[in-house]
């Protein structure tokens, strides 16, 4: 257990350093753009990113179920931290969007590699302590990074007269860190208990009718989720905040994104799948803080990242338990094309209906939650019977 407990702290701290690489990159990738002469359209096009991330996730997914081995686990875990030490200093030396964009892309392509992988392992060290707990505690540390990384950034543009491909280079440092972090885990826990004896391969039926009932209630629970390009897109358009305070949404968000994950990872682990409903229900009550004032907003932000908390802990801890541990990677590999779907569906369906309406917009939020919660309950109903 003393093992197990010093992985799992290491790899809290692999993601922590990891992301001051990645966040700190991202906080000045848009200013870096405009400083070599990129367009605004070209700013916005690394966006394709994302999609690429999770369609790696599926692919990363469906690598580790068909080789069912610990080894090629936790070489998608390496690999995916390794070339995010590559594509980042890189960015520094990167003068035409195009190879920004390349750059971007590869980067993306290191975290849908690790994702997958990275939580079956999560998923089985943290038992002893508490899945919800433990993917709480993660989750807080990842964002120490996430806070880290733009504050880091901001100080070495400060102290160099805004010297953007120092700030590149120097954050591959805690990369680097990140990857001997995640060697050591791998020497201390090198195999897993899911791949310890192959069983039948089951393929996607396998996941089971719990699990893709799960995947539509996240899918619903995610379209009411609003997308913080639409939110500061609706404070600029209000003229409600000057542009100086737009990035403080996003600070109060990640804030409480961080302190909320420990305590509802605990309570995932006390009542389980019901611990999740606090996600929905709070969606649908946060759309009366859509209002165009600052005080308004800025309490929707905190419900969004309260919100992030949830997801990122205990809607993530849920895939763990609806599927057989040997079938984790390929339920985390689905699980992160559904997810990465939802998010740009709903980018795309909530700009829709902003543009329809701001009653529109509301309504839909509350009509996706109340399907979410249905959907939910069909996992909660029985488990309390059992």
């Amino acid at each position: 257990m003393r093992r197990e407990l010093l992985v799992f702290i290491m790899l809290g701290l692999v993601s922590l350093f990891a992301d001051i690489t990645y966040e700190g990159a991202a906080s000045i990738r848009g200013s870096y753009l405009y400083l070599i002469g990129a367009t605004a359209l070209i700013a916005g096009f690394l966006r394709i990113g994302e999609i690429i991330n999770y369609l790696t996730r599926f692919l990363s997914g469906l690598i580790g179920d068909y080789y069912r081995s610990s080894r090629v686990l936790w070489m998608l875990v390496i690999s995916g931290y390794a070339i995010n030490v590559v594509a980042i200093p890189l960015l520094a030396f990167a003068r035409r969007w195009e190879l920004v964009l390349a750059l971007v892309i590869l980067e993306r392509v290191g975290k849908g590699l690790r994702a997958p992988a990275r939580d079956v392992i999560l998923s089985e060290i943290t038992e002893s302590v508490g899945k919800g707990l433990g993917f709480g505690i993660h989750e807080f540390l990842d964002q120490i990074g996430a806070f880290t990384g733009p504050l880091l950034a901001s100080l070495i543009l400060l102290n160099t007269g805004g010297d953007y491909g120092l700030v590149f280079i120097a954050l591959g440092v805690p990369g680097l860190v990140a990857v001997g972090l995640v060697l050591s885990s791998m020497m201390l826990h090198p195999s897993l208990k899911a791949f310890s004896s192959p069983p039948k391969r089951l393929g996607f039926k396998g996941l089971g009718k719990a699990f893709y009932i799960y995947v539509a209630g996240l899918m619903l629970m995610s379209l009411g989720l609003l997308s913080w390009d639409i939110f500061t897109y609706t404070v600029k358009s209000n003229n409600v905040a000057g542009d100086e305070i737009i990035p403080l949404f996003y600070t109060v968000a990640m804030l409480v994104d961080g302190l909320v994950a420990i305590p509802v990872g605990a309570l995932y682990d006390k009542i389980g799948y019901a611990s999740i409903l606090v996600a929905p229900i709070t969606l649908a009550g946060s759309v009366f803080f859509l209002q165009p004032s600052i005080e308004s907003l800025f309490i929707y932000a905190g419900i969004w990242g309260f919100v992030m908390g949830v997801f990122e802990t205990n809607v993530r801890v849920a895939v763990s338990d609806l599927v057989n541990p040997s079938q984790r990677s390929l339920g985390y590999g689905v699980f992160g094309l559904f997810y990465g779907l939802s998010l740009m569906l709903g980018g795309v369906v909530q700009g829709i209906a902003y543009t329809i309406g701001m009653e529109f917009l509301r309504s839909l939020v509350v009509v996706s939650e109340a399907i979410s919660v249905i959907l939910l309950l069909y996992l909660i109903i029985p488990s309390r019977r059992t």
